[in-house]
This record gives structure tokens, C-alpha cells and sequence, in this order.
């Protein structure tokens, strides 16, 4: 297991030109606390924006619904609520806490799922006691607008739901938008090599969150990436995210680089910054293009954990980043 000190010793003194990955140091907040749109049972309609919630009860969120007039009740149960994400918010990375949610829950923006935490059944596996922090894509917010957010539960025994913490949609740094962007589900599976058999898996994301809970070791991510004869006869970068704790990246099987000692059996050297790769020329092809990272986690959570996943052209890289020395 990571040791909690050093591990926020080298956070402290250690990320060059990031913020650490546990702030919540935001440009701009607005809560979420309050009463939400409730129904127990579970229909994956109500993930839909234009789902009719106006027979729903309501629930006051941070709370155990068993406070709210739910007592005895173990079992699926959705939230929702409407919100209008404030125009300060554009262009910035946006981030959605939920608090802590007893015992498992996957959250959907405008629709769209964006993360899960724990496992539901038939394969159940508590996140009862994980920090709900998951960030919005950009893509998919409407700024100055209404936004729906669906939070689907399932509660095995005991107290059930939203039950503590701060919720809060915010707005962190100057984002940085991918040309193409990759968040959202990727193939995955446990090993050094792609395999045929593989998981979907949500990216970014802790992989403890999506069903491998407790797993230290070696795996891979791998997806096939469409990409554009203008985009590829261009100068790219590949922006992998924040992972825990060492990666490779290939494309097109050729190995692009990697960041802290992935073959070594055991490092003491948590490398957790943002990895930006960049591509050397004639790696890329108009068309189809497959992306490798293979990870391996040497305690705690693993994975791409945060972080807009994709390809940019250095021209864009550059441009956001001078941007963002002079704000």
C-alpha cells in the first residue's frame, strides 16, 4: 500500500506546470446541495435529458434517503436534477463531486454517462467509502444553459445514497481541448499485451471504480482511433492524462514513449504528472489508428485517472499553454 505522506510530499514538490490531482483550489463553484428529483426502482430512461421527472419526490442530497423516508429500503434508486453551469465556467476543465454515495452509483451528464464508482450487481463491490470526483467533458456541457445530471444508486444494506460531503459542480483551470477527444470508453484488460477478451472501462477513471477493485498490477488499454487526413499530415501530441503509476504509449505498435519505470518489479517513484507524448512523424495514418497505454499500478487506485484523453496538434498544445502562462 502507498504511503499517504510521501505520496503528498512528492504531489507538493514534484508536478511541474499541474495542479495536484486532490485540490479543490476551483475558479469557480456552484453547489449542488439541496433537494434533487428522487425515485427508488431502476429504468436506464431515466439517464435521458428529456426524461418527464415531474411525479418524482424529493430528496435532500447530502443525506441517507433512509432520513428521508426511505428507512429499511436496500436497492437501485436514481437522482436528478437541472442546473444552468454559469458562463465563467467556459473554457475552463469542469468537475462534478458528489460526495460519498452508499454503495455504488454512475453518473450521467446531459445523458451522457461520465464515471461510476463500485460495481452493481450481479458483481457487487462497494465505493462506500470513496470520494465521488468525476470530470465533465466539455463537449457536453451547455454553458449559460440548463444541464441534467441522473445519478443511478444501488444501496446493498444499511444506510443508502448520497449520504455526505460537498456537492458541487466546478470550474478548475484554462482547459485544454483535445482535436480529437477520447474520454469515454476504451477496451481494457489485466496483463502486459492486448488480448481478445477485454472489459469497456470509462476513461478517465480509477479502474478500482470500474470493477476491479483492489487490483495492483499490470494492464492495458487499447482503442482504434479514426483520425482525419488533415489532422494526421499534421504534428501531433497524444495527451494520456493523469495515470497511477507507470505507462508505455504505442501507435500503430510502435512504441512512442513512456513516463517512470514500467518494467522494473517495484518503484518508489509515484509518478502521477500528466503524460503529453510527442508523436514522431510517419507514425500516424489517415484512418484508423490503434492506441496502446499499458499501465502498471504499484498500490492504491490505478489507472488514466483525470485528464482529457486525445490527440492535438502541437500547433493547439502550444497556444493553450501560452495561453495559460499568461492568465
Amino acid at each position: 500500500m502507498k504511503h499517504k505522506i510521501i505520496l503528498l510530499f512528492l504531489m507538493l514538490t514534484s508536478f511541474v506546470g499541474s495542479s495536484s490531482a486532490w485540490d479543490n483550489l476551483y475558479y469557480s463553484e456552484l453547489s449542488l446541495k439541496g433537494q434533487w428529483k428522487f425515485s427508488i426502482g431502476d429504468n436506464m430512461e431515466w439517464a435521458r435529458v428529456d426524461y418527464n421527472d415531474s411525479d418524482w419526490e424529493e430528496i435532500y442530497a447530502p443525506r441517507k434517503w433512509e432520513e428521508e423516508g426511505y428507512r429499511g429500503y436496500n436497492g437501485f434508486a436514481w437522482y436528478r436534477i437541472e442546473i444552468t453551469v454559469p458562463q465563467n465556467f467556459e473554457n475552463r476543465d469542469i468537475f462534478l463531486e458528489l460526495g460519498y454515495i452508499d454503495d455504488v452509483d454512475e453518473v450521467y451528464f446531459n445523458g451522457n454517462k461520465i464515471g461510476q464508482s463500485g460495481t452493481f450487481p450481479p458483481h457487487f463491490c462497494t465505493a462506500y467509502n470513496s470520494f465521488r470526483k468525476y470530470q465533465v467533458p466539455l463537449n457536453l456541457v451547455n454553458i449559460g444553459a440548463k444541464n441534467t445530471i441522473a445519478v443511478r444508486v444501488y444501496d446493498a444494506q444499511l444506510e443508502g445514497g448520497i449520504v455526505g460531503g460537498d456537492l458541487k459542480i466546478a470550474a478548475g483551470n484554462i482547459a485544454v481541448r483535445p482535436d480529437i477527444s477520447l474520454n469515454g470508453k476504451w477496451n481494457f484488460n489485466l496483463g502486459r499485451e492486448v488480448k481478445k477478451n477485454t472489459t469497456l472501462i470509462q476513461v478517465p477513471g480509477a479502474w478500482e471504480n470500474n470493477g476491479f477493485y483492489n487490483y495492483d498490477g499490470y494492464a492495458v488499454y487499447s482503442k482504434t482511433v479514426n483520425i482525419p487526413e488533415n489532422l494526421a499530415r499534421q504534428k501531433l501530441i497524444f495527451m494520456a492524462g493523469r495515470i497511477d503509476d507507470d505507462d508505455q504509449l504505442y501507435i500503430n505498435n510502435q512504441f512512442i514513449g513512456e513516463t517512470g519505470n514500467y518494467n522494473e518489479d517495484y518503484n518508489t517513484d509515484m509518478h502521477y504528472e500528466f503524460r503529453n507524448y510527442f508523436i514522431p512523424e510517419g507514425i500516424i495514418k489517415p484512418g484508423d489508428n490503434q492506441v496502446v497505454i499499458k499501465v502498471v499500478d504499484r498500490g492504491g487506485e490505478g489507472g488514466i485517472q483525470e485528464g482529457d484523453i486525445g490527440f492535438i496538434t502541437q500547433e493547439n498544445f502550444i497556444k493553450y499553454w501560452r495561453l495559460k502562462r499568461e492568465k
